[in-house]
Order: C-alpha cells, then sequence, then structure tokens
C-alpha cells in the first residue's frame, strides 16, 4: 500500500539514465504518458547501452499499472538487452524480482532480494537506497510501523551521500519528505480508537505506538517538514493525505478532493494504488463516522476481497466489516470479521517471521534463498541440487545438467540470464558463505580451521580458498577468525 505510489518516482531517481523529458512527465504525475514515451524511445532505437535502463523503468511502470505479466517480460528483455559487469547483472536481477515479489505480496521472497542488493559492495548507491525503500515497504506493510519509520531514517541519511547534482539531491529531499508525512497519516489512521479491533495493527510487538510528529528525532534536518515540497505529483499526495486526515475528522466535505485524487490514478491506469486509495478512504471514513462513502469506495474490491483472505483482501475485509456493522448488518458484519480475524493471525505469524529472519537488524547478515523464484521451473531443480552438493569437490556442472535432463550450454545460459551469474560462479559463492559462516562460529585455531572447513565445503586447495574467499569479502579468512 505504501509502496504503490513512490515506487515510480524511486525508481526514476534511482535510474543511471532516463530521456529527456521523462523526469518532467513523472513529476507532473503524467505516469501513462511516461510509461507510453518509454516504449517509442526503445523502439525508435534511441539511448543505445541506456535503452536497457529504460526499459527496465518501463517494466516498473507496467508494474506499477497492474499489469505483471507484461512487466515480466520487460524485465526480461530488459536483463537481455543490459550490456553490464556480473556483479551489475545479479544486483539488477535481485531487484527486478524483488519488485515483482513485493507486488505479488509474496513478502519472503521480496525482501531477501532487497537485502541481497543492499549488500552488493560494489552497487550503485542509488540502487542501494532504492533497496533500502523495498525493505522500509515491506516493513509498513507487515505492520512494523517503527521499523519502517526507522529504515526510511536511514534512507534520508544515505540519500543526502549519493553522488548527485543539486536538483537530484532536491527530488530525493522531497520524497523522503512526503514520506515521512505520509508515514504520519498512516500512523494516526491505524492507530485510531475507532479501529481499536483492528487487530493486524494492534497485536503483540506492532501496536508501540509513537506519538505522531512532523519530525522525528533523529531525522536529519534536510528531510524535516512538508511543507515546502513542490513537485506536482507529490503535492497532490499530500493534499490527499491532508484531505485524508480531514475527514477522519468528521469533515465529509473532503469526500470530492479524495475521489479526484482516485480519478487521477484511474486515468493513469495505476490499478494498485487506486486498490490502495480504496482502502485508505475507506478507513478514513470509517474513523469519520461516514460509513456510506467507505461502502461505495469498497465496492469495486468487495468480489476479490470475498475469495481471498491474504495481505492484498487484509484491509477490505476488516473495512466491510464495519460498515456491515454501522449498516445493522450484525450476522454478515460477524462473518467478515471473522474471515478477517483469521487472516490477520495467519498474516501476522508469517511477517514475524519474514522481519525476525531478513528484518532491518539483520539485513547486513545475510539472506533468505530468494533465488529459486528467478528461474524456470525445471532449472529450480538443478539450484536446489548444485545447494545439496555443495560439500562434494567432484560436483560437476554436467553432473548438474544431467540430472535435470539439460545441456550443460541450456543451464549455463539459463542461469546467467536469470540470475546473472553461471553455476560455476554461484557454488563458489554459495561455498564462501558456508565457509565464512562457519569460520564466524567457531573458535578452533586459525590454520586448522581454515583448511578443515575447506576440505568440508568442496575446497581443498588452499590457494583456492584464500583467492575466492578474499575476492568475495575483501579479507582474508584468517582475518574474519581473528575478529571475532
Amino acid at each position: 500500500m505504501f509502496y504503490d505510489f513512490y515506487f515510480p518516482l524511486v525508481s526514476a531517481l534511482s535510474s543511471p539514465s532516463l530521456p529527456e523529458g521523462m523526469w518532467v512527465k513523472l513529476r507532473n504525475a503524467r505516469f501513462l504518458s511516461a510509461s507510453m514515451d518509454l516504449v517509442r524511445h526503445v523502439q525508435d532505437g534511441e539511448g543505445g547501452q541506456d535503452a536497457s535502463y529504460w526499459l527496465q523503468l518501463h517494466a516498473d511502470l507496467q508494474l506499477a499499472m497492474g499489469l505483471e505479466c507484461d512487466a515480466e517480460e520487460s524485465y526480461r528483455q530488459a536483463c537481455r538487452a543490459m550490456r553490464a559487469s556480473k556483479e551489475e547483472m545479479r544486483a539488477l536481477s535481485s531487484r527486478n524480482m524483488g519488485w515483482q515479489q513485493l507486488f505479488r505480496r509474496r513478502f519472503s521472497t521480496a525482501i531477501g532480494c532487497f537485502t541481497r542488493l543492499v549488500n552488493e559492495p560494489d552497487i550503485d548507491p542509488r540502487r542501494r537506497v532504492e533497496g533500502m525503500f523495498g525493505i522500509m515497504s515491506i516493513l509498513f506493510e507487515l505492520g512494523h510501523l517503527n521499523d519502517a519509520e526507522d529504515m526510511l531514517n536511514d534512507i534520508a541519511a544515505k540519500a543526502e551521500e549519493l553522488p548527485a547534482s543539486d536538483e537530484e539531491r532536491s527530488n530525493w529531499r522531497g520524497l523522503i519528505r512526503a514520506m515521512y508525512a505520509d508515514l504520519a497519516v498512516q500512523r494516526m489512521l491505524r492507530h485510531a480508537p475507532q479501529l481499536s479491533d483492528h487487530i493486524y495493527w494492534h497485536s503483540g510487538r506492532l501496536n508501540d505506538f509513537m506519538a505522531l510528529r512532523d519530525a522525528p528525532e533523529g531525522i536529519p534536518q534536510c528531510a524535516r517538514g512538508s511543507n515546502d515540497i513542490e513537485l506536482p505529483v507529490l503535492r497532490a499526495r499530500l493534499d490527499f493525505k491532508e484531505s485524508l486526515n480531514r475527514l477522519a475528522n468528521g469533515n465529509k466535505e473532503e469526500r470530492d478532493r479524495l475521489l479526484a485524487h482516485l480519478d487521477w490514478a484511474d486515468s493513469n491506469s495505476l490499478k494498485a494504488y487506486q486498490n490502495s486509495l480504496r482502502q485508505e478512504i475507506a478507513l478514513a471514513s470509517l474513523v469519520g463516522d461516514y460509513p456510506q462513502l467507505a461502502e461505495m469506495v469498497l465496492r469495486p474490491l468487495n468480489a476479490d476481497a470475498r475469495a481471498g483472505s491474504g495481505h492484498r483482501q487484509l484491509e477490505t475485509l476488516y473495512c466491510l466489516s464495519k460498515v456491515n456493522q454501522a449498516q445493522g448488518y450484525t450476522d454478515r458484519a460477524r462473518q467478515l470479521y471473522s474471515k478477517y480475524a483469521m487472516a490477520a493471525a495467519h498474516c501476522i505469524r508469517e511477517g514475524a517471521g519474514v522481519v525476525a529472519q531478513n528484518g532491518p537488524k539483520n539485513h547486513g547478515q545475510g539472506v533468505s534463498n530468494d533465488i529459486t523464484a528467478r528461474l524456470p521451473a525445471k532449472y529450480r531443480r538443478a539450484y536446489q541440487y548444485l545447494l545439496d552438493n555443495l560439500e562434494r569437490s567432484d560436483l560437476s556442472i554436467r553432473e548438474i545438467a544431467v540430472e535435470i535432463g539439460v545441456t550443460v550450454r541450456a543451464l549455463q545460459n539459463t542461469f546467467r540470464s536469470n540470475l546473472g551469474s553461471t553455476p560455476s560462479e554461484i557454488i563458489r559463492q554459495e561455498r564462501m558463505v558456508r565457509i565464512r559462516r562457519e569460520l564466524q562460529s567457531d573458535d578452533s585455531k586459525v590454520g586448522q580451521k581454515v583448511r578443515e572447513v575447506g576440505n568440508k565445503w568442496g575446497v581443498p586447495n588452499r590457494s583456492t580458498l584464500l583467492n575466492a574467499y578474499k575476492r568475495q569479502f575483501n579479507e582474508a579468512p584468517s582475518q574474519t577468525l581473528n575478529r571475532k
């Protein structure tokens, strides 16, 4: 919900290249026109090597418009057209998959992808900020508002370090200020007394309510305040939020302004954002004792909410139960709330696991295995076979290919195009990760321990181990041991 609006803007600011006039269209909230222009520029053969980044931005806009299948194909085309180092290809592959999985509400895979992106040592710093925004968005979706705000503090600090022009820095600052203001209104809505039975936002450690604040302590000075934001697209979002706040305080005259912003999202084909707007308006309507408006804006979402019970339907199910309660349909309200409560309990358990494994305090300590999500089904078996046999020094690429019934060339090409690395490179990387993990957790003698762990994970040759380890972690195995 939080990311639906900001994603295209963060993507554009993080891109190494934009066609002339593209940012002007995005800053003026002309997303559909921008998407069409990107296609035209690429089809006309413009941009040279930068065309791959334009294709990637086009895929991002398709994702925001709800065209997930088209976006997936555009991401593939962008990867095929890209001429970059293996490290950059691997990072961009993680980045693209992270956004696709986030829009599908597959938070565990998405946060793993973004964490991998953030941890890439030589990645463009703008991409690192983008990855942090992805993590923050997931934390918000999982109800961890305080963690999301802490991550936004980190984003604000990192954005100040970017090698950017004055205009670019101003754009980043405006974007971050808007996010702070947005989070404050989101916090107000989800902790309103009228919604105290919204258990997803009031359960366990998620109910750590903090007072609303325009400039929380710890926010960089340059990121404080939202009144001077001039970008039209951000101003429109903040005006919507102000209207939302007034509606929640009982001002029903804000209805037309809110619906006008919903119409703008529709005119730009921003399907995911439209759905988020409907849920936000419904929540504010319930807080402001205006259930008729909540019922009206939720009508297009009713069928999907009644058919599903996941993160996507959570807010809608809750709002529908409250609307029916306000209208006196107690039995229907009870049924809807029961379905909501069961879905909320499942989402809370799932979210707790995601954050425990990949949360902000762990994002520098390794990531969950998100790679299989990027491979065709047959090749996922190859990747799993590879992991299951890492300790074997005689493991060969031909053996893996035979295991799934493909040629060595097909295996190499599929891994390279989808993961940015060959099977041999992944074997080496995964072995080094496991070796490092054991070195960090054991207190044995340095020389003896390095040899033992190398042998255990299929790297008996000392020089091969030292060179591969140093290339991946920028230090020798002995340095890892001595630092414990």
